[in-house]
């Protein structure tokens, strides 16, 4: 009797992962940086060259000490906030805000920061992709295989991204389709038991990665299920290790994390170590993991 192979799947994460989020997000920072001068009053000169001094201070501290600087979902410390511009604003903006004496209420700083401020000035990236060099090869050469998207950002933005590179690179179209987006990747279902709580990595010293990411979990499953695969089946690639791999990883699943000069070196260090681990420098070496 005959049997029929499991797939292999492959799930990569987009922004961050496929993109280029330094180059991509630098109208977000500008716009976010123009907001925070008008929130604390810095229209004068010496003001802002005050909130350049301390945006500075902070980008400094977060290259020499990320592990230092998680960023906070609810609450909870679910990624570090130096990996990418969009996570790095947070503790920009309270710092900011704690030296103007501004938005003491730490709730509504919340709301504002990673709500208000994000929303806005987010949306001034879109219609601009960039992308990583090689993104349009990968994609192309992936045709055929079982390779999919999920994603934190909204699907129709990502597909949208998608055949925009389309364009520029005649055969990526048909991962548009694919795209599963709301992966809510930050959100933590203490209540689910399906992984351990936590995972301990040398040199993040200052508090253990949370693994309970049970919405996250049930995109990936479902994905798994449509196809008739088991998380052995699986690898993830993706730009944050604690947001894209741990939780797969945990599962039983391949990884594989895309670096860049903001990765923390200890994400770099754990994924190079571990047996179903893979650091990629160079995004055209994803097609290599499936061979």
């Amino acid at each position: 009797m005959s049997t029929i192979a499991t797939p292999q799947v492959l799930v990569l994460d987009f922004d961050g992962t496929m993109t280029d989020a330094e180059a991509e997000g630098l109208p977000f920072i500008t716009g976010y940086l123009e907001d925070l001068e008008a929130l604390v009053g810095a229209d004068t000169p010496a003001l802002r060259a005050k909130v350049a001094a301390i945006v500075a201070e902070v980008q400094a501290e977060l290259v020499s000490s990320p592990e230092r600087y998680p960023f906070r979902w609810k609450g909870r410390a679910v990624a570090p906030a130096s990996v990418d511009p969009y996570l790095r604003m947070v503790p920009i903006a309270d710092r900011v805000f704690d030296r103007f004496d501004a938005f003491a209420n730490h709730v509504d700083r919340g709301r504002l920061t990673g709500g208000v401020l994000y929303k806005h000035n987010y949306a001034r990236t879109q219609g601009r992709p960039v992308f990583r060099p090689g993104a349009g090869d990968v994609i192309a050469a992936l045709a055929g295989t079982e390779t999919y998207v999920v994603t934190n950002s909204h699907t129709a933005a990502v597909a949208a991204k998608i055949r925009t590179l389309d364009e520029q690179h005649p055969g990526c179209a048909w991962l548009a389709a694919r795209v599963r987006g709301d992966a809510q990747k930050f959100e933590l279902d203490e209540d689910w038991d399906g992984v351990p709580a936590e995972l301990a990595i040398p040199g993040l010293t200052t508090r253990n990665v949370l693994l309970r990411r049970r919405r996250y979990h049930d995109r990936l499953k479902v994905l798994l299920d449509d196809l008739g695969a088991t998380w052995a089946d699986l690898t993830v690639v993706g730009d944050i290790f604690e947001l894209d791999l741990a939780l797969p990883l945990a599962l039983g699943a391949r990884v594989a994390l895309v670096t860049s000069p903001h990765t923390p070196p200890y994400e770099t260090a754990y994924v190079a170590g571990h047996p179903r681990g893979t650091v990629l420098s160079d995004l055209r070496d994803v097609v290599r993991i499936l061979e």
